[in-house]
């Protein structure tokens, strides 16, 4: 049974327990799960929210104008567990790491240090959590200091390194050994020459022999760096797991010691010791832990830095690996030749040979004046990547016969092997299949010994597969990118979605926590899509107003910068990108966000130009009430059509307010200032059709005592509405047919006709092609009224406009009654789950009914709802199938009808995802009638 309780309580009795994030001892049932305070400080939130794994970080609350350390602990601990991570203080972690090891082990850690905590113990608990799990753990410390920029009254959270810097290490007190203690360290000491003379098992031996009775006399310094010299013995041999588990002991025992130094010296081996094994990313965790700590000198913490490096390209993270510094001084010629034979790889990965061989020569002087064999190795070895990028194998093959004795020399064959495998790979890029074939059968036989990474690498190169990541030709790093985000920004039809799916791409490829597009098009300066969950920016109003980009060279605040975006001349928005206060933008972010930027303004401006139609159409038509975006669309429809000069066909079921769409195409357009005429073709019969729509002449029938003029006549110069017009008879659709095609009309009884100048608006409820194709419709007059077709979809697609619409209708029915009453949420919950097959006339009609029911004051319950509207969610199948669907069917449309179509907001209050959603809308065939937000 887990000891870990609610992600926070450690149960250590049956009672009892321990609050992890303060240590203190709490009852059992005295546990608060719902631990709700006021939230954590958002930058604190915002890394939370955005940790990567292998990539530990450091974080500062600065409580010197905000609240208390203990408030800002408390705070941050119940954002932490919300957010899947265990907060626990730095010192209760380090008691009870081995006790909660199952526990944690595929968890990411806040570790907090109260204060009162000496800071090296949570640097230990940081670089102890990323040796044993390599995700996102956070270390939150506090300070009292002013720093810049802070507001009053907030917590301010900055990057660890940004508050303290970067310090000299002072060097650790030697402790005064005794001679029995000497004596074992200078019995250590002939491992180096047994090693130098090729009796490497010997040399082992020793080293473990020596560190064994070093620990054992409580001489933990000189046993860890045993310890290290054997590791260091074991990695070289290709045994890198047995390598990684020694490095391990000796960190163990460098921090028992106190010597902090020497325990990350430990660890960074231990980092390299993974590499070679082939866990990269527990590698890169543990690196970053010890770079974090701040703790090394120089020439360590440039180990560490090239360590990083190399787990970064062989991750393909090239970009990250050049912005490392890659130099140290000339003291230790072993790790100068490292360091720089890292930073050649690095330079000639990113294709600046040029750099790179001016390093290479750097190393080759050091080299030559060092007495150190390693060091002439990894000088030679870093000249063989020089001249292989060059492609000079005539020199190469030369400095591979001065590496191969330089090996024999320093007792290292693995890094023969390393350099033979390059020069396998440029045999074959070179046609030279016969010296290429000859390598191959050397690293066959040398694969059973090497270790995992290097294997692997041997594999590849044997089955002929593509190239690592750190051997890829170097490749143009913007080039590939730019062609991605040209290509999704025209393979979407809508301009809305081709923005919002570059936005989310290029955020994703600039690792932001947040991307935004900010336009004042529609008013103030605000975000109209974003993508990620960090925090909004706060350079999209200054961008606007100035018209330049702002932050690209690190000036930014809080880690942002942005740039205009422009079509010509005109502003049309700005887009701002930001990071957490922990993550450096890449070097490039700048520039992507222009070529960005360059690539949506046209979508950007079409996207504005439907917005604007969308706001005017919304104010011109006020009948038209909703908020869905189907009843927006024939908000815009409407507005366009009313503009043009030709016949519009309306299209929709009986109740869903065509005749208030033709109203509206008649007030918006330029014929407003003369009448609009409306008839019912199904309400009269033929002959008294013919007569309402074309007039008669007197004594034309029997009871034409006067003369007439039909609604054809009426309607010169304005809008005839036909409802129900495949409800015409053959002989009134032959006359209407000549009345547009001439644009005369003859009156019944009368051998002459008349100009006219009108535009007919029809409107229909069912299918006019059926009809047409059924031979009870006029195909050429069916041709001349469909030139603009509308179609307002039914009452049951919109679900979310029932609500709007029945408050709408309440508020125009109930001062008619005199009734002060209000819709209660649950009245319009149950008039959500209704299908409403007589639409909105059927709920105007339920509306009205009901305000004459209201009492005169007080709540509207939905007992007074018609029994048919509250009835609606009763099961009505006999089969279990048929009736879950039902049930789903009506909880999700009132699901939807609350959050206003927008799916994923209806996802998060059902308890889904918005994935699992959009199946059920597949499934129930409801896919069609929300929008896609």
């Amino acid at each position: 049974m887990t000891r870990l309780l609610h992600d926070r309580y450690y149960a250590y009795a049956a009672e009892h327990a321990w609050d992890l994030a303060t240590g203190d001892t709490v009852r059992m049932g005295d546990i608060n799960v719902n631990d709700a305070d006021e939230p954590a400080p958002a930058p604190l939130i915002e890394v939370l929210d955005h940790g990567r794994e292998g990539e530990p970080r450091w974080l500062v609350a600065d409580t010197s104008a905000g609240p208390r350390s203990p408030v800002v602990a408390r705070r941050a601990a119940a954002a932490a567990r919300v957010r899947g991570f265990v907060p626990i203080a730095a010192d209760v972690y380090l008691r009870l790491r081995d006790a909660l090891e199952a526990e944690l082990q595929h968890r990411a850690l806040l570790l907090i240090v109260h204060p009162g905590t000496a800071v090296d113990v949570g640097r230990a608990a940081l670089v102890e959590a990323a040796a044993r799990w390599p995700r996102p753990h956070v270390l939150l410390t506090f300070s009292s200091s002013r720093l810049s920029g802070l507001a009053g009254g907030h917590s301010l959270v900055r990057e660890a390194r940004a508050l303290y810097g970067s310090r000299p290490t002072r060097p650790a007190v030697s402790p005064v050994l005794s001679d029995d203690v000497l004596r074992h360290v200078a019995r250590g000491a002939r491992a180096t020459e047994f090693s130098h003379s090729g009796r490497h098992a010997a040399a082992e031996r020793l080293l473990r022999d020596v560190a064994s009775a070093l620990i054992r006399r409580q001489a933990l310094v000189p046993a860890a760096q045993a310890l290290i010299s054997l590791g260091r013995l074991t990695l070289e041999r290709g045994r890198a797991v047995h390598a990684e588990t020694v490095f391990g002991e000796a960190a163990a025992h460098a921090q028992t010691a106190r010597d902090e130094p020497l325990s990350l010296t430990a660890r960074i081996w231990q980092a390299a010791a993974r590499t070679d094994s082939g866990q990269l990313t527990a590698g890169e965790s543990l690196c970053r832990a010890t770079l974090l700590a701040n703790v090394l000198g120089g020439d360590e913490r440039a180990r560490a830095e090239a360590t990083l490096a190399r787990i970064l390209m062989w991750q393909g993270r090239l970009e990250e690996a050049a912005n490392l510094e890659l130099r140290c001084s000339d003291v230790d010629h072993e790790t100068v030749a490292f360091v720089t034979g890292t930073a050649v790889r690095v330079l000639l990965s990113s294709g600046d040979v040029f750099q790179a061989g001016q390093r290479v020569r750097e190393l080759l002087d050091v080299a030559e004046s060092s007495s150190r064999p390693l060091a002439r190795v990894l000088a030679l070895a870093a000249h063989v990547r020089a001249l292989v990028a060059m492609g000079d194998l005539a020199a190469v093959e030369q400095r591979m016969r001065d590496l191969h004795r330089a090996t024999q020399d320093a007792r290292t064959p693995l890094r023969l092997t390393r350099m033979r495998l390059l020069l396998c790979e440029a045999y074959h890029r070179a046609g030279r299949t016969h010296d290429a074939d000859r390598e191959r059968a050397y690293l066959r036989r040398v694969q059973p010994a090497a270790p995992p990474l290097l294997r692997e690498a041997i594999d590849r190169v044997l089955r002929g597969v593509a190239d690592p990541p750190a051997r890829r030709p170097p490749q143009p790093p913007r080039r590939h990118l730019v062609t991605s985000i040209v290509a999704i920004a025209q393979e979407h039809e809508q301009d809305r979605d081709a923005v919002s799916r570059v936005i989310a791409f290029v955020a994703e490829s600039l690792q932001a926590s947040r991307l935004e597009l900010c336009s004042a098009d529609a008013g103030p300066a605000t975000a109209v899509l974003s993508a990620g969950s960090g925090l909004v920016t706060q350079l999209g109003p200054r961008i606007l107003e100035v018209g330049i980009a702002i932050g690209l060279r690190g000036e930014g605040p809080g880690g942002e910068c942005g740039v205009p975006v422009r079509l010509g001349p005109r502003l049309l928005g700005a887009l701002c990108a930001r990071w957490p206060v922990d993550r450096t933008p890449p070097s490039q972010s700048g520039d992507i966000l222009e070529v960005t930027a360059a690539i949506i303004a046209p979508r950007v401006d079409a996207m504005q130009s439907v917005a604007r139609d969308v706001a005017i159409a919304s104010t011109a038509i006020p009948e038209l009430v909703g908020v869905s975006e189907a009843i927006a669309d024939v908000r815009r429809a409407v507005t366009r059509a009313a503009a043009a000069p030709f016949a519009v066909l309306i299209e929709g079921e009986s109740g869903v307010g065509k005749e208030l769409v033709a109203r509206a195409i008649h007030h918006l357009s330029p014929r407003r200032e003369r009448r609009f005429c409306d008839l019912n073709c199904a309400a009269l019969p033929d002959e008294l059709l013919e007569s309402e729509l074309f007039g008669h002449a007197r004594g034309a029938f029997t009871g034409a005592i006067t003369e007439r003029a039909g609604l054809v006549e009426d309607a010169d110069g304005g809008t005839l509405f036909l409802d129900e017009v495949p409800d015409l008879s053959p002989r009134a659709q032959a006359k209407l047919l000549r009345v547009l095609q001439q644009q005369e009309v003859r009156r019944v009884g009368e051998s002459f006709s008349r100009k006219v100048d009108l535009r007919i608006v029809s409107a229909v409820n069912r299918d006019m092609r059926v009809e047409a194709a059924a031979g009870r419709f006029r195909q050429d007059l069916l041709y001349r009224l469909d030139v603009i077709r509308i179609r307002v979809p039914p009452l049951r697609e919109r679900p979310e406009d029932v609500p709007v619409l029945a408050q709408h209708f309440w508020q125009a029915a109930a001062p008619r009654v005199g009734t002060r009453a209000v819709l209660t949420h649950a009245a319009v919950t149950a008039l959500a789950r209704y299908h409403w097959p007589g639409n909105v006339r059927e709920l105007q009609n339920v509306m009205s009914a009901l305000a004459v029911a209201a009492p005169a004051s007080g709540q509207v319950r939905p007992s007074l709802l018609p029994r048919v509207i509250t009835g609606a969610t009763v099961v009505t199948a006999t089969r279990l199938s048929e009736a879950r669907d039902q049930f789903e069917r009506r909880f999700i449309e009132v699901a939807l009808a609350r959050t206003g179509g927008r799916r994923a907001r209806a996802a998060r209050e059902m308890g889904l995802s918005r994935q699992g959603l959009m199946k059920m809308l597949v499934r129930l065939g409801l896919d069609s009638r929300v929008e896609p937000g």
